[in-house]
Parts: C-alpha cells; sequence; structure tokens
C-alpha cells in the first residue's frame, strides 16, 4: 500500500493506549484522522506534530476505515507562540471546533484550508483575536453557501438590510418572524468581518458587544439546516 502525504493542521489530538495517539488533521483534502504509535517524551518530534495546531506535513498510509496510520512527518510550524496567551489559545481551538463542526471526513476542501491557515497564522498578532474567530465563521458559512451579508436587500436591492433570515439579507421592508436581527453598527461591522479581504482592515475593528454572541448563535443555527 502507497504512502500518501497532505499538508494539516492539528485539530484534535486523543492519547490512545500508553503510547499512541489519534489526531484529526485539516488538509486540503479535508478531515482525516491518523493514529500515531510509539509516542514518548524523548521523540520531541513526534510529540509536536501530535499536539494541537500545530502545522505539519504528515505522511500516512490509508486503512480500510477512516483512521490511517501514521509513517513519518516534519513540522512546518508547531505555533508555540499561540500559548503565550490564554486568549490567542482559546481562540485557536473556537476556530479547531468552527472546522471540526462542519466539515465532514474526506470532503475535500482546499480553499477552505487556505482561509483557515491565514486565520490560524493571525491570531498572535491579534489584540482582539475574537475578531478573527467571528470573520471566519462569517467566511465559512458563506463558503457552505449558508449565507450572504450584502449592503442591500436581497429581494428588493432597497434600504440597508438589518435581518438575516435562512442566510439572506433583508430590510425592513419585508417583516419577517424569526431570524438574526442587528442595529445599523452590528450591519457595518458584520459587512467587515464577512466581506474583508486584509487583515488590517480586522486588526482595529471594535466589535458592539451584543454583536459577538448573535455571530456564535447564527454560526450554530445555519449548521443545523
Amino acid at each position: 500500500m502507497d504512502t500518501e502525504s497532505l499538508e494539516g493542521i492539528v485539530l484534535r489530538s486523543q492519547d490512545y493506549k500508553e503510547s499512541h495517539r489519534i489526531i484529526t488533521l485539516f488538509t486540503p483534502s479535508g478531515l482525516i484522522s491518523l493514529i500515531v504509535r510509539g509516542i514518548s517524551r524523548k521523540n520531541a518530534r513526534l510529540l509536536s506534530l501530535t499536539t494541537p495546531f500545530c502545522h505539519g506535513e504528515y505522511h500516512f498510509r490509508r486503512g480500510r476505515g477512516e483512521l490511517f496510520s501514521f509513517r513519518d512527518g516534519s513540522v512546518l510550524d508547531d505555533h508555540i507562540n499561540l500559548r503565550n496567551s490564554l486568549k490567542s489559545l482559546q481562540t485557536a481551538g473556537s476556530l479547531a471546533n468552527a472546522v471540526l463542526s462542519s466539515q465532514l471526513a474526506g470532503k475535500p476542501a482546499p480553499a477552505l484550508f487556505l482561509l483557515y491557515k491565514a486565520y490560524h497564522k493571525q491570531i498572535p498578532h491579534f489584540k482582539n483575536p475574537e475578531t478573527l474567530f467571528a470573520s471566519f465563521t462569517l467566511k465559512l458559512l458563506k463558503y457552505e453557501g449558508l449565507l450572504t451579508i450584502s449592503p442591500t436587500c436581497a429581494h428588493c436591492d432597497g434600504p440597508t438590510p438589518l435581518l438575516l433570515h435562512e442566510g439572506e439579507s433583508l430590510c425592513s421592508e419585508h417583516p419577517i418572524n424569526g431570524g438574526f436581527r442587528f442595529s445599523p453598527p452590528e450591519w457595518e461591522a458584520l459587512l467587515t468581518l464577512a466581506n474583508s479581504s486584509q487583515f488590517s482592515s480586522l486588526s482595529d475593528l471594535i466589535l458592539p458587544p451584543s454583536l459577538f454572541p448573535k455571530i456564535q448563535a447564527l454560526f450554530s443555527s445555519r449548521l443545523s439546516h
């Protein structure tokens, strides 16, 4: 059986038996799970390769199921600087959970992987890294076709939308029960978070206090559909 190689970032790591770990990687080919044998404190490289948020090159062999066998690998970036701040570490965990909760094993996602990698790398450089999480979750929903945030109403090209219903942007001329309602400042922030193409426009963005929990609720709601 041939050995395959993929670039990946560890989203989850679980100890298994005495000296094994099962890791879940996000790769351009989607989520894959590897069993890594022979874990020990003497092998620093192997410990790094199986630690959450490590970015590496992983060589493995497929088996009959969805759990593949790790053969070798090299660390590209261990992202050790994430551990210098609790807020950065928590944001990294939130990004990982967003991918784990939205992606199916083996579903190719090369564009989403590049987006995740870029956001993941920016975390230590942001004073308020939760802004990155808010932006990433909105872009993830856009990537999956579950959300459209626009400066005009989806139904009439009318006034500034202040409502998201079933992933569509609607203005006040279309009253609908349910959905997520936003104030004008919140909507402006949503537009920046969802559509910005540069991290510089996010680094100084101050979110209205009420917006972040709404984005979290929106993300959970759209994934459940």
